[in-house]
């Protein structure tokens, strides 16, 4: 697909729950902006991820318009 692969990709969410977020992976286009973000992380027992990892999730959804796609790691 011609992206660079970016790991810890630090996206800036002034408005967030934190000032800046690192999305664990983040694929880059040619102008270096971010296509695709994914984030891995703990779920709970019913499947949802914990209370941080939606707090990551929302606040660069908030700053970048594009909710990162989650993947837990306890499944």
């Amino acid at each position: 697909r011609g992206l660079d692969a970016r790991r810890e990709y630090g996206v800036k969410t002034p408005n967030g729950h934190k000032k800046k977020r690192f999305v664990d992976v983040a694929g880059l286009d040619k102008n270096r902006n971010p296509v695709e973000m994914h984030q891995v992380g703990k779920q709970t027992m019913g499947g949802r991820p914990v209370s941080r990892e939606v707090k990551a999730l929302d606040d660069i959804e908030g700053a970048k318009g594009v909710r990162p796609t989650f993947h837990p790691y306890n499944e």
